[in-house]
């Protein structure tokens, strides 16, 4: 395959490319059906280049080994010829459906690092568990064994699912599934709606311990509430002292009816399930890049490639560990042993390896990964020795 054009190198470039060529020529990976994939690299932005394919991962290799790109992404999509161009000359096979929970959390309270942000990774990293168990799992019935989720190397996670059923659905069915997830478009009113009856006039239906989706949610959330013996719980939902004793006081009864789907056991507490509804909605509903996730000719980060925003492995994550995943000790591509000089003219403060390194104004010796990172940030330069 052709070189790319040749790329204008500084001496941190030329550093970083050696350090990545040396990761490369032991961890690279394949994604399945290799010769069926488009492939995309970056050296400045993400996809500088897109349209390239291979006949072998043998040739795969050796091309990232001579060029070793900073990004490496490949399609969704797999086609009969995944280098021609346009996009209606590739012969489109099926896409795998792909999910990137990659996003900050500035609206909460937290003391954010722009750099790499703690805090934000494992918000994410809730939010990838949720849609996972809450939506793939509970609600659309995927096994967890043809789940893959691997961390972006950045700020987020990459899930993605490849069963030939999955490789046929439409772009329609990627945005009802979309829609579902982020509750665009919920109906409340089918939810929890007035009723009549003979014997009671109208009452409040909702969800019962049968329901499903949506309604089973609000149903959980509801049921966790109601069994509650803390009153501080009910006051976070906007219960006051005496709705919260009385609905402790009737604890057993309100519990029951609601299972039968009468939330009308004690009156006056319709606003008090639409206030839970929508908070059940804000903390269950899942924020994703829509377009990776509907766009069938997008392409994703190679998993278990290296980000160069920041050095980190976008690394495989096995299901049973990613509530414990943290990247900053397992998505490290070097030696946290070795050292190196930069200069910088900003302090910073970075966990590593379990390791904090506090980085000065000035010259300082770091950590080969703080130091890589500093340099894809181009936060720092390479000091020369």
């Amino acid at each position: 395959m052709d070189s790319f054009p040749v790329q204008q190198e500084t001496p941190e470039k030329k550093f970083l490319k050696e350090r990545f060529r040396e990761y490369y020529l032991k961890n690279l990976e394949p994604p399945p059906d290799i010769t069926k994939r488009e492939f995309g690299f970056g050296f400045e932005k993400k996809i500088d280049y897109r349209h390239k394919s291979f006949r072998s991962f043998q040739e795969f290799s050796e091309f990232v080994s001579r060029e070793v790109p900073f990004f490496i992404s490949y399609s969704c999509a797999r086609y009969e010829f995944p280098s021609l161009r346009p996009m209606d000359r590739k012969g489109y096979l099926g896409s795998d459906l792909a999910f990137d929970l990659d996003r900050t959390y500035l609206e909460e309270k937290h003391e954010h690092s722009p750099v790499l942000c703690n805090y934000c990774l494992n918000r994410i990293r809730q939010d990838a568990v949720n849609l996972i168990e809450e939506f793939l799992v509970s609600d659309f019935g995927f096994s967890r064994e043809e789940i893959q989720i691997n961390y972006s190397g950045s700020k987020g996670f990459h899930i993605h699912l490849q069963s030939k059923p999955v490789q046929e659905l439409s772009q329609e069915a990627r945005k009802q599934i979309l829609d579902y997830i982020s509750a665009a478009g919920l109906d409340v009113e089918k939810i929890l709606r007035r009723e009549k009856t003979e014997e009671a006039g109208y009452i409040l239906r909702g969800p019962t311990k049968h329901s499903e989706g949506w309604a089973k949610k609000l149903f959980d959330a509801a049921f966790k509430l109601v069994s509650s013996e803390n009153l501080e719980d009910f006051a976070k939902d906007g219960i006051g002292k005496v709705k919260a004793l009385k609905i402790m006081d009737n604890r057993e009864y309100v519990l029951k009816k609601m299972e039968e789907g009468n939330w009308d056991s004690l009156k006056g507490l319709e606003g008090v399930w639409n206030k839970l509804l929508k908070k059940t909605v804000q903390l269950r509903e899942v924020e994703v890049d829509r377009q990776v996730t509907f766009d069938v000719a997008r392409l994703i980060r190679l998993p278990n490639s290296i980000h160069g925003d920041t050095g980190l492995i976008a690394k495989k994550i096995p299901l049973s560990e990613i509530s414990d995943f943290d990247p900053t000790r397992e998505a490290v591509a070097f030696d946290g042993n070795k050292m190196m000089a930069i200069v910088t003219d900003k302090e910073f403060r970075l966990e590593m390896l379990g390791q904090t390194t506090e980085i000065k104004p000035g010259k300082n010796k770091v950590p080969l990964p703080a130091g890589i990172l500093l340099l894809c940030k181009k936060k720092a330069l390479l000091y020369p020795e």
